[in-house]
């Protein structure tokens, strides 16, 4: 008898483990969506700004310079006194802060698509979280901007030859003011999703290319922000007709290989050494580096 019970004890416990794979208790069931650590899990939480006041509008760095977020998903958001911009339309709840300080708007119609949005020291970035395969492959991030101003591709400013999939406004000059990083998006295994921007007048349109094959969910992000003292260097310089056309084109090649005009202007200007900023940027660095040397508009870049 005793041998008998013995030799059932594995039986009854692989039937257990059995038992509870095929009908789980019920509190197993799946978590609720957390579209704020989604994004956050993708975008990380560093330089996301904390909000000085929070009513019906979030504010962000300080009363005279910083953004005013609003609640109310059809407020536009705005960035500085005559530049905002606005959320994808759509039937869209109130937002909802993060204790990060991520702003998230979820759709009252269907949550197949979410927005947030997240200031930081150097800008906004406006988020989409796209849940399905049945969502929208297009958003339309609507801009209000100084007047004479307009959104640029860089393939239009710089030449389809140095695309670096930016995108730009640029004031009744003609001169860089603020700048859109080249799209990105990234899947639920933190693999790239092909997308890029278009524009239609002063709407900035993002085109994600999702397929039935992608894991949700889908992270995007037109990331806006303003210009810094050495991305307005290298915009004049290369805006300018002040310089040789072969120095230029030399110097519009090497910013692209460097990731547009933002990504080259960080690695310029940033805290690093010589040494580091050739590890990153490699020959295109040095040979940028070489161009740039001596131009006394562009000393505020020269950090080594």
């Amino acid at each position: 008898m005793k041998r008998k019970l013995y030799l059932s004890i594995p039986i009854l416990i692989t039937l257990a483990l059995i038992g509870t794979i095929i009908n789980p208790k019920i509190t197993h069931a799946k978590e609720e969506m957390n579209p704020a650590s989604d994004i956050e899990n993708i975008t990380g939480i560093n330089g996301i700004l904390k909000s000085i006041k929070s009513n019906n509008t979030y504010k962000y760095g300080n009363t005279t310079k910083g953004y005013e977020v609003s609640n109310n998903p059809n407020k536009p958001i705005q960035l500085d006194v005559s530049t905002n911009i606005s959320l994808p339309s759509g039937n869209i709840k109130k937002g909802v802060i993060s204790p990060n300080g991520t702003v998230v708007y979820k759709n009252n119609d269907k949550e197949n698509v979410i927005y947030a949005v997240q200031p930081t020291n150097d800008g906004l970035k406006s988020l989409i979280q796209i849940n399905d395969q049945k969502a929208p492959k297009e958003y339309r991030f609507k801009m209000n901007l100084p007047r004479g101003s307009k959104l640029v591709t860089a393939a239009e400013y710089l030449g389809s030859e140095f695309d670096t999939g930016e995108v730009y406004v640029v004031n009744k000059e003609n001169m860089i003011t603020s700048i859109f990083s080249p799209a990105w998006a990234k899947d639920a295994n933190n693999q790239d999703v092909p997308t890029y921007y278009k524009t239609d007048g002063n709407t900035l349109i993002q085109v994600i290319d999702f397929n039935s094959k992608t894991a949700f969910p889908i992270i995007a992000d037109p990331d806006w922000s303003k210009i810094a003292a050495c991305s307005a260097a290298i915009a004049w310089f290369i805006g300018s007709n002040l310089f040789a056309a072969a120095k230029i084109i030399k110097v519009k090649k090497y910013v692209k290989e460097l990731g547009g005009i933002k990504e080259t202007a960080k690695l310029l200007a940033g805290a690093t050494s010589w040494e580091e900023k050739l590890k990153i940027g490699g020959e295109a660095f040095k040979g940028l580096a070489a161009e740039i040397t001596g131009v006394g508009g562009l000393a505020v870049c020269i950090n080594w």
